[in-house]
């Protein structure tokens, strides 16, 4: 009995001793999704900007390929279902992004295999990882209930308010998301709760624009050389605003905003402040939370088994993180 309350006291003090904005021996995972809604609207920039993306976190950051998530339109379904970028035809989403010939798209990007996604992270992740979760694709604003959505493969929709809900499934210490799709910005304010950092391509009332000489989404592309430190030919560029070798999702930021040329207004917000300063690709300086609570309304949820419910009900979801744990109560 003494040995089991020896061992129960070591993994409580061990566990509460954690950080939980992640430390710098915690490892980075990514989700990158690309919906496409359907193959007429899925432009193969999209799937440019995912390839981009993973290049540089695996070449450049060296992240392990398990720990990357890609959810690309129908997955490996061999049919056609992107649109060519000079509009003549379809082809069929490739599965390797890097080109080193193996397959690197993990699923179609569905309601249900989003969520599935992130239910396996939930048993991988702990208060030392860290996440970056990247979503290029369509999005849409419902002028009723002022909601702001990404339209996912065979024309489903995930709504800004139901993203919180899967991102607190995982511990990780703190998330960092990136969004390029049309009224991005309108995911904000339902992701702003604590170790949470949020870049979008415009707000929540404008369009996201391509690049204007590239196969590329504008502020993406821009945000992504930033992190890469070079363009995807691999010519060098200086997003490093404080000389310390790091790019911090502040200047990343920073970086893509100054460089956009689109009709589109840029939009960031880091809970706390500093977070987005500090966190980089490369790690982040490890800080223990003192906010004990964030609350958030959540109107439609998801079964454990990955399905919406069919009948949206109140739902009130309260976060409690505070040394490095999360406790999560619905009501």
């Amino acid at each position: 009995m003494k040995i089991l309350t020896l061992v129960l006291t070591i993994v409580l003090l061990l566990s509460t001793a954690a950080y939980a904005y992640g430390a710098q021996d915690g490892a980075l995972y990514a989700v990158l999704i690309n919906g496409g809604r359907n193959r007429l609207t899925n432009h193969e920039r999209y799937w440019n900007d995912c390839a981009f993306l993973y290049r540089t976190l695996r070449q450049t950051y060296h992240v392990p390929k398990r720990n990357i998530s890609v959810l690309m339109s129908d997955g490996s379904d061999p049919e056609k279902d992107m649109l060519r970028a000079d509009g003549l035809g379809f082809l069929s989403s490739p599965m390797d992004l890097d080109g080193d010939g193996q397959w690197d798209v993990a699923n179609a990007a569905t309601i249900q295999t989003v969520s599935r996604t992130f239910m396996q992270l939930s048993n991988q992740l702990t208060a030392n990882d860290r996440l970056l979760l990247f979503i290029i694709d369509h999005g849409g604003s419902d002028d009723q209930q002022e909601d702001s959505y990404v339209w996912l493969w065979n024309d489903e929709r995930l709504y800004d308010y139901e993203l919180p809900f899967l991102l607190y499934r995982c511990p990780a210490g703190s998330v960092c998301v990136l969004m390029g799709q049309c009224y991005s910005g309108g995911f904000i304010s339902e992701l702003m709760y604590e170790g949470c950092i949020v870049s979008t391509a415009c707000d929540g009332s404008e369009l996201s624009w391509k690049c204007p000489d590239r196969p590329y989404d504008e502020f993406i592309y821009h945000w992504t050389c930033a992190v890469n430190k070079a363009d995807e030919a691999g010519n060098k560029i200086d997003s490093d605003k404080n000389g310390d070798g790091l790019i911090s999702m502040r200047e990343a930021f920073d970086y893509a905003r100054s460089h956009d040329r689109r009709p589109e207004t840029p939009q960031y917000a880091s809970c706390p402040e500093d977070l987005g300063d500090r966190w980089t690709l490369d790690g982040v300086i490890p800080v223990d939370i003192q906010l004990p609570q964030t609350v958030t309304t959540v109107r439609e949820v998801f079964t454990p088994a990955g399905m919406r419910l069919s009948q949206p009900r109140k739902r009130q979801l309260n976060i409690i993180r505070q040394g490095g744990k999360t406790k999560k109560v619905i009501k």
